[in-house]
């Protein structure tokens, strides 16, 4: 059988504290305050949702104000919105709000006033009679701490009465006035004579101009060298103006080309000069007249594309023989289509 000692502090404790058990160390003065610590963290978040919410997390409010609650139609009265909420709040009003019987529209701010005030005046009118509601108007804000949010008006009830006398329901028209004379006296009789004869004038003037114009237009135009002629004179011009000599076969063929396609389109009416080589060759083709005329002109169009664009080199052998093709093609087609006049172009070219 074991004996306990006792001592002072306690008995049967063997010197040691009542209530804790042996083996189990003290805790340290770290863990006690980590325990204190957690305990007012709890009591804190209890705190915060058992409390009410501050006074800066208060809801933003708009108010609806009329300058007058009873109007007529198509009056104009004020409409201010003022909003209440914590310091720094930033509201946005809208422009303008319309219905069926209200229109509102933002007043331009006074000068001064900052675009993010927490008041806005509106000039409002109604279209309409009896008990009319101006309807509840939605504002946004944004608060200090960064949230954002709506708030709308409580509607502004108002009375609206016609513009008609009391007890009118069906006004007459008022009574015309009879006409009244206004003098006219010896002056006014000259000045409208003197007005008169001054327009007739100018109408007898403009009548001689605009017949005077016609006659100019009217004047027969000055006559036109036949196509023959034309384009014989200019093979005469290119083939005496050196192009050959210097070796100049590209400026020689251009123009060379220039000539037959001026030629070809005032001979037979169509646009030869807008055409494409290939285009002028199956021309030619389809042309009763001129259909044996296209293998000239596939070999010249050929030549020529072939110096101005392929940068190909030239003969003044060959090229003096397309010359000499084009001057026969004129005069063949001549003959066919106008055999008369040929027999003196073909003199003068000779």
């Amino acid at each position: 059988m074991t004996t306990l000692r006792t001592t002072g502090r306690g008995r049967g404790t063997g010197g040691r504290t009542p209530g804790r058990r042996r083996g189990v160390p003290e805790p340290g003065p770290a863990r006690r305050g980590s325990d204190v610590k957690s305990i007012l963290g709890v009591g804190a978040a209890f705190l915060a949702f058992a409390l009410p919410p501050a006074i800066g997390a208060e809801t933003p409010t708009v108010t609806a104000t009329a300058s007058a609650t009873e109007v007529t139609v198509g009056q104009v009265f004020t409409v201010e919105l003022g909003g209440e909420g914590p310091p720094g709040t930033v509201w946005t009003f809208p422009p303008e709000v319309v219905d069926e019987k209200v229109e509102l529209r933002a007043a331009p701010p006074a000068s001064g006033s900052s675009a993010t005030a927490a008041t806005q005046r509106y000039e409002a009118a109604v279209f309409a009679l009896g008990e009319v509601t101006v309807p509840a108007i939605t504002v946004r804000y944004r608060l200090p701490d960064g949230r954002e949010g709506t708030t709308a008006s409580e509607p502004v009830s108002l009375r609206v009465a016609s513009l008609l006398a009391k007890g009118e329901t069906e006004p007459s028209l008022a009574d015309i006035r009879p006409p009244v004379k206004v003098p006219a006296g010896t002056a006014f009789w000259m000045a409208l004579t003197a007005g008169a004869a001054l327009v007739a004038s100018l109408v007898l003037l403009l009548a001689r101009l605009a017949r005077r114009k016609a006659v100019v237009s009217e004047a027969p135009p000055e006559p036109q060298t036949p196509p023959d002629e034309e384009a014989l004179a200019a093979l005469d011009r290119l083939a005496s103006s050196g192009l050959l000599q210097r070796g100049e076969y590209r400026a020689f063929y251009i123009s060379l080309a220039d000539v037959a396609k001026r030629y070809l389109e005032r001979r037979l009416g169509a646009p030869v000069l807008e055409m494409t080589s290939a285009e002028v060759v199956a021309f030619l083709r389809d042309s009763v007249p001129a259909r044996d005329l296209a293998p000239l002109l596939r070999d010249l169009t050929g030549a020529a594309d072939l110096v101005k664009f392929a940068r190909g080199s030239g003969e003044e052998r060959i090229a003096e023989r397309h010359l000499a093709a084009v001057r026969s093609m004129v005069m063949s087609l001549e003959a066919r289509l106008n055999p008369h006049p040929q027999s003196a172009s073909a003199e003068k070219s000779a």
